[in-house]
């Protein structure tokens, strides 16, 4: 056994260890030198990994289209039912919802069964008939459910796995990019992208013009029954005061008025009529050529005038030719008499129609006075009772108002489901890729994979080269040849 408890005698033990020698470049240059062979090796190994791969990996094409999203929305109608009015800071809010939405399974949906892509190997991978692979995948939980085995959600999960959306910064601008096997394809997806978004857009809006029209629909029922009640009520309080109205005007008020332009009417009647009678009073006692201008109109006065100027233009030649003594002369003058008796008396009959015109003329007057006055008390008595007329018709004015506002409401969002005012626009549409997108191109990797391949082999032969100058130097290693006690270990 070794003695623990003696005092440490003896020399120590001197250990040599071998000195590394400085790496230079020299070194690093003759290693590199040595395993030349090995570096070429590994890089040509390195290219023909990269020729497999480039041989093995389905190629794949990528084509996109650009949509500008204007925060503000085309102004068609002056009270639309969404329209936008954007704050400062809530462009970029919306664009990235849009982004939401190109993304959404409603509008990839539609790309889906549009372009029956349900039905496309690429997009529809066949499950694996290998017992072996099924039941590594039934270990490791990797078998889909019973529900998800369904075509369409495998192809838009497929979809959605080869679309990129993204917006650049400071930009309305959305980039929509599908990656698939065959360039036609890319481009027909992603302009089937643009068309869905599009038809998603539009239906939303419509669906929201709608409920708002199902709902305007709904309330409009209601205000119709209000209003009538309304109408019913005015009805019934106008017969129940017998307030009967006529273009919007009650009965009395326009007989009132009717009435007092019909007296003003009468009395420049009566006063016409009363200064004929005064002028043909006065003139009763005139001569026999002399008439009122009213007498004037008499046919029969006419007449008479004419004939009494004729008779005394042959009496006043008589009394020229023969003298006033000739017995003829009495004979004119005794026709110049009756003439005048005539004439007298179609004044009369004249004046006796004028006074008569005068009488009734008053008559009248005092008749329409007299209504006016029974006017003027229904209307006093009207206008009492007009306090709670007027009082519901401010009810029912009311009532209509707000159910015609609702009406022309649910007339216009009838109409805006037809109408889609969203500024959203392609700026770019999609065309086939003339370059593939996945696996790069040979002139990137193969260059890439030379140079991997030549840094991996001077790795590993700096590597290798170290190890046999290892190899070479033997280490120095000097222990006295005392005994050896386990204080000393």
């Amino acid at each position: 056994m070794f003695d623990f408890g003696n005092d440490v005698r003896g020399e120590p033990v001197t250990m040599a260890a071998p000195v590394e020698p400085g790496l230079d470049g020299r070194a690093i240059l003759r290693r590199l030198r040595q395993g030349f062979g090995f570096i070429v090796l590994t890089a040509l190994f390195m290219v023909a990994v990269a020729v497999a791969a480039l041989t093995m990996l389905a190629p794949r094409y990528a084509s996109g289209i650009q949509i500008l999203v204007d925060p503000a929305d085309l102004r068609v109608l002056d009270n639309d039912i969404s329209n936008r009015t954007p704050q400062a800071d809530s462009g970029v809010s919306l664009a990235e919802s849009q982004v939401r939405v190109i993304q959404s399974d409603n509008v990839l949906l539609r790309v889906v069964r549009k372009l029956d892509l349900a039905s496309d190997d690429e997009f529809l991978r066949p499950p694996s008939t290998s017992p072996l692979v099924n039941s590594v995948k039934q270990v490791l939980g990797m078998e889909p459910p019973p529900g998800g085995s369904d075509p369409v959600n495998i192809a838009l999960d497929s979809l959605r796995l080869k679309t990129t959306v993204r917006r650049p910064e400071r930009t309305f601008v959305i980039d929509v990019i599908v990656e698939t096997q065959e360039p036609e394809k890319s481009a027909r997806i992603a302009n089937a992208m643009g068309d869905a978004f599009f038809a998603e857009e539009a239906a939303a809006r419509t669906d929201i013009a709608r409920r708002a029209s199902e709902s305007l629909t709904g309330r409009l029922a209601a205000l119709r029954q209000a209003v009538e009640e309304a109408e019913r009520k005015v009805v019934r309080y106008r017969q129940d005061n017998k307030l009967v109205s006529t273009s919007g005007r009650l009965l009395s008020d326009q007989q009132l008025g009717d009435l007092n332009q019909q007296l003003v009417t009468a009395s420049i009647r009566t006063a016409e009529a009363r200064e004929r009678l005064d002028q043909a009073k006065r003139m009763r006692a005139g001569e026999a050529g002399t008439a009122l201008p009213e007498m004037l109109q008499s046919t029969e006065m006419q007449n008479l005038r004419q004939q009494y100027a004729t008779l005394s233009r042959t009496t006043a030649e008589l009394a020229t030719r023969l003298g006033e003594r000739h017995p003829a002369m009495a004979e004119q003058y005794a026709q110049q008499r009756d003439l005048q008796r005539l004439i007298q008396r179609e004044k009369e009959r004249i004046i006796d129609t004028s006074k008569k015109d005068y009488d009734r003329s008053a008559a009248s007057e005092a008749a329409i006075r007299k209504s006016l006055e029974g006017a003027k008390a229904e209307t006093a008595a009207n206008d009492r009772a007009n306090v709670g007329l007027r009082e519901l018709e401010r009810e029912l004015d009311a009532r209509k108002a707000v159910y015609e506002t609702f009406l022309r409401r649910s007339r216009e969002t009838n109409e805006q489901e037809r109408l889609n005012n969203a500024n959203v626009r392609i700026i770019s549409s999609a065309t086939p890729a003339r370059v593939r997108s996945w696996p790069p191109s040979p002139k990137v990797v193969l260059p890439l994979a030379l140079g991997v391949g030549v840094l991996l082999g001077a790795l590993i032969a700096l590597f290798l080269g170290a190890g046999r100058d290892r190899k070479r130097r033997e280490p120095d290693v000097v222990i006295p040849g005392r005994s050896f006690r386990a204080v000393d270990a």
